[in-house]
């Protein structure tokens, strides 16, 4: 057998690899947007990750606008059509708990058995495992009328079955349908049929998901193997953090199963200007020639979302600061790292302002030792900053960008727009 030769990596190569493997080098789409499209962008980044926060538009649907474009109508109305089509076989992706709540490929779903069978074990959060074992019965009750009733929301169920008002716990009271719904889905059980507004209302799993998917049968090394497989073709380079983080994977036996992928050369190890831990590469990737697009990015981006990456990656500390006190933020509530000549060169504050459809930008930074120091490139910053956020407020179905003062970059870009 012939010893497979080191990967080496130069930073500036490993961010390429990382902005090309998310798909944020490839051209937008032209023209309207289809299933297909979708499809492409659920490729790069395998799932994405639900988010509640609607300062600007839900996060999950700002990760797609940074591979798709479009408009956010177009954007939610794929999504909707991909999740919660009418019939099982019709559906591309569905619910489940991954890198947090996220949408997966439909035909990924058997690869999660292995975490519902854990759930089973009471291997879930700590309230939820609780009330598995200290209401079986209202489990059950919950699954059958369900299974007798169809698609209903937790406080639908609780009402149709007169259920009391729930457990209380540090997040507050959670009603029992909740929590029996919640158990079920970890333990898959139970799918997201549709949601109603940002409501979820579940069904039984045999109605939500074709029967071939539901027949597939995928043991859990062999299912992590897959998943660290996909994690690493959508980094395109990570460290062993990196690619169990991707689908928060059991660390010691994921670690087990990355050595074993090397061996069978399925991941190639490599080294990375500046990095202390030994990366691992897909076998046959190939890096493209595009920088990427100067574009914003949610918190939750998969480019950015494991913030110990991002730092190593792009040297950019990133922290959510919308649990912090408005005293003690540094850079603001709902922070967009923006993206620009393959790296992340600034950070901007961003709301949408729906009643008056204007984009407000409350502070803005630009990135020490990545915003470009004057010239040609600075000003090609700017321009791009100011041609995305434009772009953002058409998006949002708005028609103007407002900047105000605060933040190192602000003058600047305020300048620009003008």
């Amino acid at each position: 057998m012939t010893a497979v030769r080191p990967v080496h990596l130069s930073l500036r190569a490993a961010r390429h690899l990382a902005i090309g493997a998310q798909g944020l080098a490839a051209t937008l789409p032209a023209g309207r947007l289809d299933a297909r499209h979708l499809r492409r962008a659920m490729d790069h980044m395998g799932l994405l990750q639900i988010d509640a926060v609607n300062v600007v538009a839900r996060s999950h649907l700002l990760v797609l606008r940074a591979r798709i474009g479009g408009t956010h109508d177009a954007v939610l109305a794929l999504l909707e059509r991909a999740a919660y089509a009418r019939g099982a076989a019709d559906r591309e992706l569905t619910e489940y708990w991954s890198h947090e709540a996220s949408f997966v490929q439909v035909s990924d779903w058997p690869l999660y058995r292995w975490h519902m069978r854990r759930g089973e074990q009471g291997e879930m959060w700590s309230g939820f495992a609780r009330f598995g074992r200290e209401e079986p019965r209202r489990i059950t009750e919950a699954l059958t009328w369900l299974a007798d009733n169809g698609p209903a929301s937790s406080a639908e169920l609780d009402a149709a079955l007169g259920w009391g008002p729930g457990v209380r716990g540090p997040w507050g009271t959670r009603s029992n349908a909740k929590m029996a719904l919640a158990w079920l889905f970890w333990c898959g059980q139970v799918g997201v049929a549709e949601r109603v507004g940002f409501t979820r209302r579940y069904d039984v799993i045999e109605r939500v998901l074709p029967d071939d998917v539901l027949a597939r049968e995928v043991d859990e090394p062999d299912a992590h193997r897959a998943l660290l497989s996909q994690a690493a073709i959508c980094l395109g380079m990570g460290t062993a953090d990196d690619l169990i983080d991707y689908h928060r994977l059991p660390k010691r036996v994921a670690r087990t199963h990355i050595r074993e992928l090397v061996e069978e050369e399925t991941l190639l190890e490599a080294t990375v200007e500046g990095w202390d831990e030994p990366a691992y590469v897909p076998a046959g990737l190939k890096r493209g020639r595009k920088q990427s697009r100067s574009v914003l990015l949610s918190p939750f981006d998969p480019l950015v979302w494991f913030r110990p990456r991002a730092e190593r990656l792009f040297g950019f500390h990133y922290r959510i600061e919308i649990y912090t006190p408005k005293a003690k933020r540094r850079y603001g509530y709902f922070v967009l790292p923006f993206l620009h000549d393959d790296a992340l060169v600034a950070r901007l504050d961003v709301r949408f302002d729906r009643d008056r459809g204007i984009l407000e930008v409350p502070a803005s930074w630009a990135e020490p030792g990545a915003w470009p120091s004057g010239g040609e490139a600075e000003t090609s910053a700017l321009e791009a900053l100011a041609a995305e956020l434009r772009s953002l407020s058409g998006w949002c179905g708005g028609e103007r960008v407002s900047v105000s003062p605060h933040g190192d970059l602000a003058g600047r870009l305020r300048k620009t727009l003008t």
